[in-house]
C-alpha cells in the first residue's frame, strides 16, 4: 500500500519545476480510520471513514507557498500545485526558505500491527462496548460523559525536488474517556483517561478503565482550604501540562520570535542536576514515532534537559537553516498545512524515591491530579486552576479540595523540584507521548 502512496506523488515533482517552482515537496497520508463514540456513558454512534489528501509546499525565488488537495485525484493535485505557485509569487522572500537534503533513514521497528489494521467495525464496536462495560462493573457512581475508541492506519510518503522520496504505514489504536463520579447532589471535577497503541496486544482497556475510575472517585466530597504558600505533588498529568511549557519553550519558533523564556540559555543549567528530558521519536513500538518526519528528515533521540542543563532546541528545516544548523528531525504535521515544530516520545526520566516516599515527606501541601494551565511561555510565569487536588498532611492525604490556583515561575520551579518518582505512567496519543514520573516542587502559592 505504501508504495502506491508515494506512486500518486513521485510523478508530480518534475511537473512543479516545469510550472515555476524552484523547489518542490509532496506529502501524501491516506488513513482508514473506523471510530465508536461515547455519550452518558453509552455508544453514541459508530462511523468508518477514508480520508486521502496531499500538501504542497513550493519555492519559488525564496519565497514559499503552500495548498493541499483533499483526494489524490491528479486533476485537483495539480489545482492545488499551480494555487501553491501562486501563493509563492506573492510572498516575501526568506533567505533560509530551503528544504532538506536526503539523508539515510532507518526504519522503526513495530509502528504497524496486522491485527490493529484488520479490525472490522463490528470489533472495534466490541472494544468500545468492552471499556464502557469495565467502568461501569467499577462503580455505579461512574459517569462517561464522552469519549471515543478508534481503530486507523496511516499511510503516508513524502517526494522532494531536493531528492527525499520516503514512505512508511502506521497503525493505531486510540480511546479516550472524558466524565467524572455522582453520588448524589455531589458532582466531582471531571477528568480524562487516553492511551493510544500500535497492537491490540498493547491495548489494556480493563488497566484504563480502572486509572479514570480511581481519578474520578477520589474528587467527590471536595472542600475548601485556606491559601498558603508550599509543597505541591504533581501526578504524572499534572506534570505534564506544567513541563509541556519547557517543551513548547524549547522549539525553535519560540526562541527565533522572542516568544520564549529559555532564549539565550542554551548550555546553562536551569533545572535541578538530577532532572534529565529527553525526546526519542524513533521508540519502537509506539504510536508518535516514526522513521522520519513531516520534511523527510530522519528522526532521532535527543536530550533536551541534561542533568538540569538546557541541550537542545527543537528545530524544523527552515528553523535550522535560519541559525545555520540542522533539522532534529522535527517538523510535525499533516498534509492540509506546512510543517511545523512538534515533540515526539518525551520522557521526563524517573529519580531514586517512590510516590509513597515522595508523599511522606509532606508535612503540608496540595497532590494535583490535574491542572488547567495559563502559562506566559516568555516570562515563565504561569497561572493553574487545580482541578482534583487533594491536601496533604504530615505525610497523608487527608481530604479533596474544591477548586484552587497555584502560582509560581518556572524558572523557580525547575530549581524548587525536591523530588522525581521511580514510577513513571505513560500518557500516550498519536502525534506526541510522554513517559513522566511524580514531581514534588517547593514553594508555589495556593489560593482558593
Amino acid at each position: 500500500m505504501t508504495e502506491d502512496v508515494l506512486s500518486v506523488i513521485q510523478p508530480l515533482v518534475p511537473i512543479a519545476a516545469k510550472e515555476g517552482a524552484d523547489e518542490v515537496e509532496l506529502y501524501a497520508l491516506s488513513r482508514s480510520e473506523k471510530t465508536v463514540n461515547f455519550q452518558t456513558s453509552a455508544l453514541k454512534s459508530a462511523s468508518a471513514s477514508r480520508v486521502q489528501g496531499v500538501g504542497i509546499r513550493v519555492l519559488a525565488n525564496k519565497s514559499l507557498g503552500f495548498a493541499s488537495a483533499n483526494s489524490f485525484d491528479k486533476g485537483r493535485i495539480l489545482e492545488a500545485l499551480q494555487d501553491a505557485i501562486s501563493i509563492a509569487k506573492t510572498t516575501p522572500s526568506m533567505d533560509h526558505y530551503f528544504l532538506s537534503t536526503p539523508q539515510k533513514i532507518r526504519s522503526v521497528k513495530d509502528l504497524y500491527s496486522e491485527d490493529t489494521a484488520s479490525l472490522s467495525m463490528s470489533e472495534t464496536i466490541e472494544f468500545g462496548k468492552d471499556l464502557l462495560k469495565h467502568i461501569s462493573e467499577i462503580d455505579s457512581r461512574l459517569s462517561v460523559e464522552s469519549g471515543f475508541l478508534s481503530s486507523r492506519v496511516d499511510d503516508y510518503a513524502i517526494a522532494t525536488s531536493t531528492g527525499i522520496e520516503s514512505t512508511e504505514m502506521k497503525a493505531v489504536l486510540f480511546w479516550e474517556v472524558f466524565g467524572w463520579a455522582v453520588d448524589g447532589s455531589d458532582i466531582g471535577s471531571f477528568d480524562v483517561e487516553v492511551d493510544s497503541v500500535v497492537s491490540v496486544n498493547d491495548m489494556n482497556l480493563e488497566t484504563g478503565a480502572k486509572m479514570f475510575a480511581q481519578k474520578v472517585l477520589q474528587n467527590l466530597g471536595a472542600k475548601r482550604t485556606d491559601a498558603f504558600k508550599g509543597t505541591a505533588v504533581f501526578s504524572p498529568e499534572a506534570a505534564h501540562d506544567l513541563f509541556e511549557m519547557l517543551i513548547t519553550s524549547a522549539k525553535a519558533t519560540a526562541i527565533q520570535s522572542g516568544s520564549s523564556f529559555l532564549q539565550d540559555k542554551l548550555g546553562e543549567s536551569i533545572a535541578i542536576p538530577e532532572l534529565t528530558v529527553t525526546d526519542n521519536g524513533t521508540a519502537p513500538r509506539n504510536t508518535s514515532s516514526s522513521s522520519f518526519d513531516r520534511e523527510g528528515v530522519p528522526r532521532g533521540s535527543f536530550h533536551i534537559l541534561d542533568s538540569g542543563v538546557f541541550k537542545e532546541v527543537l528545530h524544523n528545516t527552515f528553523t535550522a537553516n535560519k541559525d545555520g544548523l540542522a533539522s532534529t528531525g522535527h517538523a510535525s504535521g499533516g498534509f492540509r498545512s506546512a510543517p511545523n515544530i512538534g515533540a515526539t516520545n518525551i520522557e521526563l526520566h524517573k529519580g531514586k524515591m517512590s510516590y509513597d516516599e515522595m508523599l511522606s515527606e509532606v508535612d503540608r501541601g496540595i497532590y494535583i491530579q490535574r491542572v488547567s494551565m495559563d502559562p506566559d511561555f516568555i516570562s515563565g510565569d504561569f497561572s493553574a486552576v487545580i482541578k482534583g487536588g487533594q491536601l496533604i498532611e504530615n505525610g497523608e492525604l487527608k481530604m479533596t479540595l474544591k477548586e484552587m490556583t497555584v502560582t509560581g515561575n518556572l524558572f523557580d520551579a525547575l530549581k524548587n523540584i525536591t523530588g522525581i518518582s521511580k514510577e513513571q505512567k505513560p500518557l500516550r496519543v498519536p502525534t506526541e507521548s510522554w513517559l513522566i514520573p511524580y514531581i514534588r516542587i517547593e514553594n508555589l502559592d495556593f489560593a482558593s
